[in-house]
């Protein structure tokens, strides 16, 4: 249902002048110390779920950034022939290829992100579906997973992370995306559905139901490249596994993401900046240590 008729009741109580803006005091704030005795199985254990033929890249930098952000472990369920380019870049990343979730024992992990290059096909939907119904625990969900979500928007939970770009937000809300609307858009929609919203932008949104609205500060438009989102997903996945809050990883990961992204810039241009750019500076971000 488009939620535009609905703007003029929660625009006059929606605007920027009320959000918290996501900065380094408010990361800072807001930031659980490492354990120094923790092991791999304190800092949690992510399961990427993702790629298909064609586009195992995006499962890849999914992995690479969510092992690079802190977890302790990362499983990518990915196409076959994904497997020796994951492991060329990323030998500390456990797989298994791709077949039905079902009987799959989830409990393991920590958090769960799917929907980088995930495709479309019967298997795509069913193990969407089964991880909707069957996991308890926080679920970052991107790209070809928000397509598919669109049928099943009631599945969302609390703990579910959705982090559409400005098209998949339209699809999602069954309008037209209006930018000069996007925090009432975006207000209008999280009350409507209880998930986390990441609507990514020039000043990314984080929206929850019965949470302050929140604006991000870093960023840039050397940002506007392939696989970009796919490593905001890694990150907030894996700040999920650690133990944040699905709202505080949100808020953090973009924060995260686009700080990296503005370290980058400092040694190369905008123009060159691409995805797997972002993991290599977010090594430089001592935020989370």
């Amino acid at each position: 249902m488009c939620l535009l008729g609905s703007l003029f009741i929660v625009k006059k109580g929606v605007n920027l002048g009320n959000m918290n803006s996501i900065n380094t005091k408010w990361v800072q704030d807001n930031v659980v110390p490492r354990k120094i005795d923790g092991h791999k199985k304190t800092f949690g254990h992510v399961l990427v779920v993702a790629g298909s033929e064609g586009k195992c890249g995006a499962a890849i930098l999914t992995a690479r950034a969510a092992l690079h952000n802190g977890c302790g472990m990362v499983t990518a369920l990915v196409p076959q022939e994904a497997i020796t380019p994951l492991l060329a870049s990323n030998p500390e990343v456990m797989y298994a290829t791709q077949g039905n979730l079902e009987g799959f024992d989830l409990s393991q992990f920590d958090s769960i992100a799917i929907g980088p290059g995930l495709g479309f096909s019967e298997l795509a939907k069913l193990n969407l579906n089964y991880i909707l119904t069957h996991y308890n625990g926080p679920v970052t969900i991107d790209a070809d997973a928000l397509t598919l979500l669109v049928d099943h928007l009631h599945l969302l939970k609390p703990n579910h992370i959705i982090t559409p770009h400005p098209r998949e937000f339209a699809r999602l809300q069954g309008c037209d995306y209006v930018i000069s609307e996007r925090v009432a858009q975006a207000n209008a929609f999280s009350k409507q559905h209880p998930s986390i919203l990441v609507l990514k932008g020039k000043g990314t949104l984080v929206m929850a139901e019965n949470e302050l609205p929140m604006i991000n500060t870093t960023g840039n438009d050397g940002m506007a490249t392939a696989g970009s989102g796919d490593v905001l997903t890694g990150i907030i996945a894996s700040l999920c596994a650690q133990g944040y809050s699905p709202f505080h990883a949100a808020c953090i990961g973009v924060f995260l993401h686009g700080l990296a992204s503005d370290i980058a810039i400092k040694h190369q241009s905008k123009a060159s900046l691409v995805a797997s750019d972002i993991i290599t500076y977010l090594g430089q971000i001592r935020l989370i240590d």
